[in-house]
């Protein structure tokens, strides 16, 4: 028998791989779970990794939209336009927090389905720049509204994150670290198991094959301009809500924070760098780059600390570039 004609010994590797993977998710899961009892209920490192959670779904929100092949950069606008709505409904209107912050996920999807209509011809970079563009269009309305969102001073003294009640139990989450670390702790969840059914279903394999080869999908009955909307519009949905949460964690906001580069440019960062096409891919680089840039690098350079994402990029670019979590074969 040739060398040619011996048979290739079957590889464990990618099996152990995988199981490797899928034992340190949930090692993840529980640690995180476990978080609040371990750090000793700890101020700080609460706040860091609730921050934390809250990139993390701001990433898998981005990557709804990226999972089509298209590329946002200008996803503040739709966090932006959450954190307001949330804010001027529950301080205005005096509505629920527990309404408003739906509500705030509602006006976001509008904005992104009127951007995907606008940009409905745009492809690849033009149609980057193009939702870059886009976030003026929300902070000049905010910034130049003054008598309802206070202009460039902002919004301070918001409501907290709401209150639980069963029975006589009340739970303020506004005023308990632990418990806010628990709300968005759900809420990431929540948004990972829903990415997950969506690239799983029918409607993830309309997205790559729209990523893969737009007109061959148009050929076989893809409906490619809707597709395009759908996966805009619920990208828009969960940033909103994300922005929502983020306004009464810190219960303060102004244009300049939630409409800023920092919110456009983060969600896409975490996703390349967790690996654009996978489901858990970019929380779990928000679970590593975040922490690492508040307990490592800022102490030791405060003025320059954000160069680690940009480092992080860069190495993604060059050595991981399906991304870290697509380098362990965890692909859609």
């Amino acid at each position: 028998m040739t060398a040619a004609e011996r048979p290739v010994p079957y590889s464990t590797a990618p099996r152990e791989r995988r199981t490797a993977a899928r034992g340190g998710m949930l090692l993840t899961f529980v640690a995180l779970a476990a978080l609040p009892v371990v750090s000793g209920q700890n101020g700080y490192v609460l706040q860091v990794y609730t921050q934390t959670l809250l990139l993390a779904s701001l990433a898998l929100a981005w990557n709804v939209l990226g999972i089509s092949g298209a590329v946002s950069l200008g996803h503040a606008a739709f966090f932006g336009t959450g954190a307001y709505v949330s804010a001027l409904l529950s301080t205005i209107q005096d509505l629920s927090v527990w309404i408003t912050i739906p509500l705030a996920g509602v006006f976001a999807a509008a904005l992104g389905m009127l951007a995907g209509l606008i940009c409905m011809r745009l492809r690849g970079a033009y149609f980057a720049l193009a939702t870059l563009a886009f976030v003026e269009i929300p902070r000049v309305i905010t910034t130049n509204w003054d008598n309802v969102t206070q202009g460039s001073l902002g919004l301070v003294g918001l409501p907290g994150l709401p209150v639980l009640h069963w029975g006589d139990w009340r739970l303020d989450m506004a005023a308990s670290s632990t418990a806010a670390y628990y709300f968005v702790f759900a809420y990431a969840v929540m948004v990972l198991c829903i990415v997950g059914i969506i690239q799983r279903s029918s409607f993830g394999l309309a997205f790559q094959a729209l990523r893969e080869e737009e007109t061959a999908a148009l050929s076989i009955g893809i409906p490619v301009s809707a597709l395009r909307l759908l996966a805009l519009s619920a990208s828009a949905f969960f940033a909103g809500i994300c922005g929502a949460c983020y306004a009464h964690l810190v219960r303060y906001i102004e244009p300049g924070l939630v409409y800023g580069l920092y919110f456009s440019a983060i969600p896409m960062v975490l996703a390349i760098c967790g690996g654009r096409f996978t489901i858990l891919g970019p929380a779990l680089a928000a679970l590593v780059i975040y922490p690492l840039d508040q307990f490592v690098f800022h102490p030791l350079l405060p003025a320059g600390h954000e160069f680690l994402y940009g480092l992080a990029l860069v190495l993604t670019v060059l050595f991981f570039p399906k991304g870290f979590w697509g380098y362990f074969g965890r692909t859609s």
